[in-house]
């Protein structure tokens, strides 16, 4: 029988994410006050929404234990093949469309490479980073390119009750990723995929269908994020996304209690360790570090929350012990 005392402990670690945002708000705070000035805080959530949805899709990869790296750069090449295509006169509907097929197509070659020809994710998303990085440069062609399209200014810049539209956007965005991993087959399966894959296959789940769907969906959270940068940043350039904002969204699943072994993990968990790293860079800019430094601080941190990944997942499984 598992002590009540144990539960309780489990439950607080379960709440971590949201403890160690309360804990770097009440120190930043007391450092700058500025941190926590009410226009502060609204910078610091619109910073958030790019990180939390690129995060969103890097929490349905790694709760099947694998990663996809191609998604920063496929951000900045969705952007810019999108801003390309309105800038030739393509209407926006139709860019957004193509952009999605796109990055449909790519997310389901990843899943195919990886499920069909049993190729690693590191290796496989590694290598479709190489090619979105030389297809993005091929159709940058203008370099610098900037979007007055009224629909993505309405989404992205203007503001509802004081707050920008991209917050509201960006949270019909968390409510439906949530009901996907929460209330349908695919979500279910996701989390039993990432548990024990054997098992799964034997519980009659398609394994290598559902992986090739996995990758899939990443390919989708890519795209809504390349519009909500663009929607946020009317300067489209080949340098949007990239190596920084995978950065952030790996760091923001994995500080949000996502496991890098698979099979554990939340949407509102992975939402609030986006706001981390949103606090973090925010307040470290208040603070006057170097913006050379940033990658250094997020990079450590990773590490951080590794560990602290390694040493939950020990700790819950021991607290899950019966008591003899």
């Amino acid at each position: 029988m598992i002590s009540s005392r144990n539960i309780l402990l489990r439950r607080i670690l379960d709440l971590s994410p949201l403890i160690l945002l309360v804990i770097l708000v009440i120190v930043f705070s007391a450092i700058d006050p500025r941190v926590i000035a009410s226009q502060s805080l609204i910078n610091i959530v619109s910073q958030a929404t790019p990180i939390a949805v690129l995060a969103l899709g890097a929490l349905v990869v790694l709760l099947t234990g694998g990663i996809d790296l191609a998604a920063g750069v496929g951000v900045a090449f969705c952007a810019v093949l999108i801003a390309s295509l309105i800038d030739a006169g393509t209407g926006l509907w139709a860019a957004l469309a193509i952009g999605l097929a796109i990055m449909l197509i790519v997310g389901l070659v990843n899943g195919v490479i990886i499920a069909l020809l049993k190729i690693p994710p590191f290796v496989t998303t590694l290598a479709t980073m190489v090619v979105l990085q030389g297809a993005t440069l091929a159709v940058a062609s203008k370099g610098v390119l900037m979007l007055k399209d009224p629909v993505l200014r309405f989404v992205g810049i203007t503001r509802s009750f004081g707050l920008p539209n991209i917050i509201f956007a960006t949270l019909i965005i968390v409510l439906a990723a949530a009901i996907l991993m929460r209330m349908t087959r695919f979500g279910l399966r996701t989390y039993a995929l990432g548990s024990d894959a054997s098992a799964a296959e034997l519980a009659g789940i398609p394994v290598t269908r559902h992986t090739i769907l996995v990758y899939a969906t990443s390919g989708v959270f890519v795209f809504l994020t390349s519009v909500v940068m663009i929607s946020r940043v009317p300067v489209v350039t080949p340098n949007i996304g990239g190596t920084s904002l995978l950065l952030d969204a790996i760091a923001a699943a994995v500080l949000g209690g996502t496991s890098i072994f698979g099979g554990r993990g939340t949407v509102w968990g992975t939402v609030v360790g986006a706001l981390i790293v949103s606090l973090l860079t925010t307040a470290l800019r208040i603070f006057g570090t170097d913006p050379s430094s940033l990658d250094f601080y997020k990079g450590a941190i990773i590490m951080a929350a590794l560990l602290a990944d390694t040493s939950m997942t020990y700790a819950k499984a021991q607290l899950m012990e019966p008591v003899r």
